[in-house]
């Protein structure tokens, strides 16, 4: 057995160093400090955020970090708190309008404890500017939440408030302008009706906006214009109550006195908002599509539905486009639809098909109606493209002895730039070309309109555009036609004396509930058709060819009402067709207007009565009804609007006038007696001027519309020259109800309530004023 060789085993043992025995903390170390970096990171965005959107929800940090940046947010206040806060400034806190009252809020959605609060101008300048100014006129909107608090303690003044009671905290805030007067009412210059001034007009209402509206809280700011026509016009504005930011939005206005709504136009999921800016039987409606943004934390845009972009590279659809933007409503759908069906479409084309559809609906349903005047059926089916039975109505007017040329006048331009479009698109229709010569002979002259028919395409011959022309030749009189053909009335004649009472009427009007058949001199059955009333008119004037005249003339009108059958008596009224126009006015704007059928006629100690059908209308507190002929007489508009300090320019109304008014204004009590220092255009510089010519020396007058802060009618002061004219501010119980003209005497004459009687003043070129 061998000897065992002993081996040598040497083991090396090191110390285990310091960094493996820690390597544990340092892995734990670094991951809280990455952890805490994100955070931080975060954080930081979170809060930068925040800052952008709202700044007024980070109370707390301003509660932390008193004096961080420049940024403090305001503590919570009372509603007298925040009055008091604004007053040395000029301002007062207006009425609060609750987002929990907003359609469809619960509590449980973001904004029901918040609170709009408008800042509107005050101060006691205010006191001397009747209602309509700028006093009262909104120039801030504050976002406030309304947080309840078990004790509350507030010093105002001298005295200390304690106890429960509910605070506001700031969230946002925005400055509010209204609009120029010129933007205000652009569609009414457009269209001749009148004219505006840069002044800013005010905004003071505000109310939800009514509709299916998207997601936020939809509001809009709202003023009042009226100088004969009526406008509404503000401003749409958004509160997302997600980020508790407010937005300005899209100005508006409506010469139709409508509100903007939310409607379906488009068929989008989103409602669009439809603001109208129609102007009588033209329709306008200007849709917003609702644009969401990329980014959440930014406002919402609504973009208009244009027209003028053609949304389709197609010539049939850009006719179609170019007719809606003429008027040519139902004609334009038509060519729509039609290239529609070929299957080349998008979803703006959609957008446009369904405008120019909600613009269809109304001119077809104006075209099919029965109305009462035949100058509106014939523009009604001129509007919706029915260029033939529109011709042929217009020939039947001229048989029934309209004036056909005084028609084409009046509406001449918008007749023309219908027919102008319609040609371009179909230059071949004889029934255009007709409405065409037509128009232009009455614009330029006969000579221009037939040179004009011979440059189109296959034009009538000679004997078809004479028979046209000739539609606006006055038809022959009936005296002339021999009395075979007449019907078999015996007619006595006239004595001499007794006037031509002839050209149209003015009457005042009031409803009647019983009709007693024996006490009228019937020109009709006097049955009262479903759903109408009947108004007994005293008629107040009439033309008689030449000039106004006073209705009550005695014995010449009794006689020619005993011995004449009623029609006759109609006809020399201007009552040919039997129809009335009743418009009732208030605060000299027209509210409501409706056609009425006369049905019989009555004298009373030389008064004329006319016994007439219509639909009800409601007769408001303060309004005044008045009747006229509708195709003899109509309603005059200022041509132009200034302020008195543009016109206080001239040495005369600088010198003169301007003071003149300032004593009758404080005279009147309208406006407070003035202080040494007050400077009459300060406080009545902005007030709107209308010009209006009246007297027939070709120079303007100037109209003063004021409106009292309390429920009495506006007051009115008209100036020719350096004279006072007319002015019914020291006679509490009249007012200037409208300013009319007839077709054969463009020189107007004033509709004036006063005492609770309507008359009717003309101007006197001997005593140079009205009466």
């Amino acid at each position: 057995m061998g000897r065992k060789v002993p081996v040598k085993v040497r083991v090396w043992v090191t110390e285990q160093s310091s960094i493996s025995r820690n390597s544990w903390k340092i892995t734990l170390l670094t991951g809280t400090l990455l952890t805490g970096a994100v955070g931080l990171v975060f954080a930081g965005s979170w809060l930068g955020v925040r800052l952008i959107v709202s700044p007024g929800s980070l109370t707390w940090l301003s509660q932390i970090l008193p004096h961080w940046g420049d940024f403090s947010v305001p503590q919570p206040q009372t509603l007298a708190e925040i009055g008091a806060e604004v007053q040395p400034a000029g301002q007062a806190i207006g009425a609060p309008l609750y987002f929990s009252s907003y359609p469809g809020m619960t509590q449980q959605r973001a904004g029901f404890n918040d609170v709009l609060l408008p800042i509107l101008q005050a101060g006691p300048q205010c006191t001397r500017q009747p209602k309509g100014g700028r006093c009262g006129a909104i120039l801030e909107l504050r976002v406030y939440r309304s947080i309840r608090q078990p004790f509350r303690q507030s010093l105002l003044g001298q005295s200390v408030v304690q106890g429960p009671g509910t605070v506001y905290e700031l969230i946002d805030r925005i400055g509010v302008t209204g609009p120029e007067e010129l933007s205000a009412i652009a569609r009414l210059s457009h269209k001749a009706i009148t004219q505006g001034s840069t002044r800013t007009l005010p905004l003071t209402d505000m109310h939800f906006i009514e509709g299916q509206a998207p997601a936020g809280i939809w509001l809009q700011l709202s003023g009042e214009w009226k100088r004969g026509s009526r406008v509404l016009y503000g401003q749409v504005v958004q509160y997302d109550p997600e980020h508790r930011r407010l937005y300005a939005m899209q100005a508006w206005s409506s010469p139709a006195g409508q509100w903007p709504r939310w409607q379906q136009v488009t068929g989008d999921a989103t409602a669009e908002l439809v603001v109208d800016h129609s102007i009588g039987l033209e329709p306008q409606f200007q849709v917003y599509q609702l644009r969401r943004p990329r980014i959440s934390a930014q406002p919402p845009t609504l973009e208009a539905v244009s027209l003028t972009e053609v949304a389709l590279a197609d010539r049939t659809y850009a006719n179609g486009l170019l007719l809606a933007r003429h008027g040519l409503w139902s004609s334009a759908l038509q060519i729509l639809k039609a290239v529609k069906q070929r299957g080349k479409w998008s979803s703006a084309a959609q957008s446009q098909l369904d405008v120019v559809a909600l613009h269809a609906k109304i001119t077809q349903t104006q075209a099919d109606r029965d109305w009462a005047s035949p100058t509106q059926q014939i523009l009604a089916q001129v509007m919706d493209g029915r260029w033939a039975k529109s011709l042929s109505l217009l020939k039947a007017a001229h048989q029934s002895g309209y004036d056909i040329e005084n028609l084409l006048k009046q509406n001449a331009d918008r007749l023309w730039q219908r027919v102008e479009a319609a040609l371009r698109v179909n230059p071949h229709q004889a029934d255009l070309q007709a409405w065409g010569t037509l128009v232009l002979a009455v614009q330029q002259n006969r000579t221009e309109a037939i040179a004009w028919l011979r440059r189109q395409p296959n034009p009538a011959d000679h004997r078809s555009s004479e028979q046209t022309l000739a539609l606006l030749q006055p038809k022959p009189d009936l005296n002339a036609i021999p009395d075979a053909v007449l019907p078999p009335v015996a007619v006595p004649t006239v004595p001499a004396a007794a006037p031509a009472v002839a050209g149209g009427l003015i009457g005042t009007v009031n409803p009647i509930t019983t009709v007693q058949a024996s006490d009228w001199l019937a020109v009709a059955s006097l049955t009262l058709p479903a759903q109408q009333t009947w108004y007994r008119i005293e008629v107040v004037g009439f033309h008689d060819g030449q000039d106004w005249q006073p209705a009550r003339l005695g014995v010449e009108v009794s006689a020619i009402s005993t011995t004449q059958p009623a029609q006759t008596l109609l006809n020399e009224l201007g009552l040919e067709n039997s129809q009335l126009q009743i418009v009732v006015w208030q605060d000299a704007t027209p509210v409501q207007t409706l056609s009425a059928t006369v049905k019989a006629v009555q004298i009373q100690q030389g008064r004329f009565f006319l016994l007439a059908a219509g639909e009800r209308l409601e007769f408001p507190d303060g309004s005044a009804v008045v009747a006229v002929t509708p195709d003899t007489i109509s309603w005059s508009q200022p041509s132009t609007t200034l302020t008195l300090a543009e016109l206080a320019q001239q040495p005369i109304w600088q010198e003169k006038l301007v003071p003149q008014l300032w004593q009758d204004l404080q005279t009147a009590e309208l406006i407070p007696a003035p202080t040494v220092t007050d400077d009459p255009l300060q406080v009545l510089g902005d007030w709107a001027i209308q010009l209006l010519e009246l007297t027939g020396d070709q120079t303007p007058e100037a109209i003063l519309t004021i409106e009292p802060a309390t429920t009495d009618p506006p007051r009115t002061v008209i100036f020719s020259g350096s004279s006072l004219i007319y002015s019914d501010l020291h006679n509490p119980e009249q007012f200037l109800v409208a300013i009319v003209e007839h077709t054969n005497n463009r020189r107007p004459i004033l509709i004036v309530m006063n005492a609770g009687k309507l008359n009717l003043q003309k101007w006197s070129s001997q005593r140079q004023q009205f009466d």
